[in-house]
C-alpha cells in the first residue's frame, strides 16, 4: 500500500485527487494540507510513503522550498511536484530541489496513478518539455487536458459523454473549450477540429 500526502490549496484540485485516487487498492491517502507550511509536520505525524504537492501555493514557503526540506529531513519520503502551469523552467527547478517526479495538473487520472507508482518503484518520472503543437492563430499550446478534451470532439463526443469519460463536469468542458477557442481564435470549436483532425491529432485516446 502506498500511502500518500496530498498537498495543494486549491480545494476543488484536492477533492478530484481524491475521489481519483481513493478508489484504487493499492494507494492510501493519508490525509491533505491546504498550506505548503503545514508539512513537514504533517510528515512527522502520518508517515507518508509520498508526497503529492503543489509547486506554487499561497504562502510564505512555495513547494520547491517545502520539497528541498522534505527531502532533507527525510530521505526515503517520495516528492512528487505538480504544477499546473506550462512553463518549462519549472521542470528543473523540481530536479534541482531534489523532486522525484514531476507532473501537470492537467494529467488524466490514470497518469497520475502511474506516477505515484513509478515514483514507489524508484522511477523519476519527468514530462517531455516540448510544448503542445499550438492552432489557429496564435503560437499559444493547447494543454494536455485540452488536447484530451479536442480529441474526443474530434470523435463527435458530446459534452456529456466526454465529461462522463474524463471524470470531470459538462460545466468543466465548456471552460476548456472556451480557452481552446480564446487562444487559438476560432469562433466555434467546429473549426478548431477541423484543424486538428487535418494535423493528426485526433489519435489515441488516454
Amino acid at each position: 500500500m502506498i500511502k500518500i500526502l496530498l498537498v495543494d490549496d486549491q480545494k476543488i484540485l484536492l477533492e478530484g485527487l481524491i475521489k481519483i485516487l481513493s478508489p484504487l487498492e493499492d494507494i492510501e491517502i493519508l490525509g491533505t494540507c491546504l498550506l505548503s507550511e503545514l508539512t513537514e509536520e504533517a510528515c512527522r505525524r502520518l508517515h507518508p510513503d509520498l508526497v503529492l504537492m503543489d509547486i506554487c501555493m499561497e504562502g510564505r514557503t512555495s513547494g520547491i522550498q517545502i520539497c528541498q526540506r522534505l527531502k532533507a529531513v527525510f530521505p526515503h519520503l517520495r516528492v512528487v511536484l505538480m504544477t499546473g502551469m506550462q512553463e518549462v523552467a519549472f521542470l528543473e527547478h523540481a530536479k534541482e530541489a531534489g523532486a522525484d517526479s514531476f507532473i501537470y495538473k492537467e494529467s488524466s487520472g490514470e497518469a497520475f496513478a502511474s506516477c505515484i507508482r513509478a515514483t514507489m518503484q524508484g522511477m523519476h518520472i519527468y514530462p517531455d518539455a516540448c510544448t503542445p503543437s499550438a492552432f489557429g492563430c496564435t503560437e499559444t499550446p493547447l494543454t494536455e487536458r485540452e488536447f484530451d478534451i479536442l480529441r474526443r470532439i474530434c470523435r463527435n463526443m458530446s459534452y456529456d459523454e466526454i465529461a462522463d469519460d474524463l471524470g470531470i463536469t459538462k460545466r468543466t468542458v465548456n471552460f476548456h473549450v472556451g480557452n481552446m477557442l480564446s487562444k487559438t481564435g476560432y469562433k466555434s470549436i467546429v473549426g478548431l477540429a477541423v484543424e486538428a483532425t487535418e494535423k493528426g491529432y485526433t489519435g489515441t485516446i488516454g
